[in-house]
């Protein structure tokens, strides 16, 4: 039987990541998934990689109480109720996405630790900034398969968080998720359809907590899955039925 065994998030995109034991898949995705993101001062995307140790900064958001808390790794921590400035328009992955500046002490804060300047934006609208698509699924076998082409020992294993999956799944042959391509699955109280391989890039090659450079996962990837387009590991995809997924939940493919 295949069961969701981790549900990802992050509220602030390329910090940390935030497991969840329950969570409500909307169309658009999770609400509370990337609502806030980092620019350049052009309005362009500052993210892992540029910036690795990003993955150091520890994010929370409260949309009941309105509350934003950022922990820094020296222990500074920044939180309370984001004061916007006006909208403006970014660009994610080639898409605009209408924003908000936090004002007061963010930008300051998050540029020197980023060293460049680094703007802390709220999209105007929940589930805007995914990169292809707002649902990533990955298979705990194929991570295991990824490490021991990598030559890591039978008991360890790559750390599942350094591929960020919105949902991982127990349960799965190696790189099964592959095969449902165009198909629906049903995930707890949600489907989600399956639309596109999920390429990879440099982050994971990173510690996923350090943000630093300490293996050649992506490489791996194309030594035993070579592909001229990209490094695929995972899949995509959309949510065609909003529903509650929690932990544990079992893994339907129609």
């Amino acid at each position: 039987m295949i069961t969701v065994a981790e549900i990802n998030i992050a509220p602030v995109k390329s910090m940390a990541l935030v497991p969840l034991t329950e969570v409500t898949l909307d169309l658009g995705g999770i609400q509370v998934d990337r609502r806030f993101y980092l620019v350049t001062g052009q309005g362009r995307l500052l993210s892992r990689r540029q910036v690795g140790k990003l993955a150091q900064l520890d994010a929370s958001w409260d949309p009941h109480a309105e509350q934003l808390r950022i922990a820094f790794p020296d222990g500074t921590v920044l939180e309370g109720q984001p004061e916007l400035d006006r909208p403006v328009w970014t660009i994610i992955w080639g898409r605009r996405v209408r924003a908000r500046p936090l004002m007061g002490d963010w930008m300051p804060a998050i540029s020197e630790f980023c060293g460049q300047p680094a703007v802390l934006m709220m999209s105007e609208l929940p589930c805007q900034v995914f990169d292809e698509f707002p649902v990533s699924v990955l298979s705990r076998a194929s991570v295991e398969r990824l490490s021991s082409e990598m030559g890591m020992p039978e008991d360890e294993c790559l750390a599942t968080d350094r591929f960020r999956p919105t949902l991982l799944l127990d349960g799965c042959e190696a790189h099964e998720e592959d095969g449902w391509m165009n198909r629906q699955i049903t995930v707890g109280d949600a489907v989600v359809r399956i639309l596109a391989p999920d390429p990879r890039c440099a982050i994971i090659d990173q510690h996923p907590t350090t943000g630093e450079t300490d293996t050649e996962a992506v490489r791996s990837i194309l030594g035993y899955r070579p592909n001229a387009m990209a490094a695929y590991f995972g899949v995509y995809g959309i949510v065609e039925r909003p529903g509650a997924v929690r932990v544990g939940d079992e893994v339907v493919v129609v």
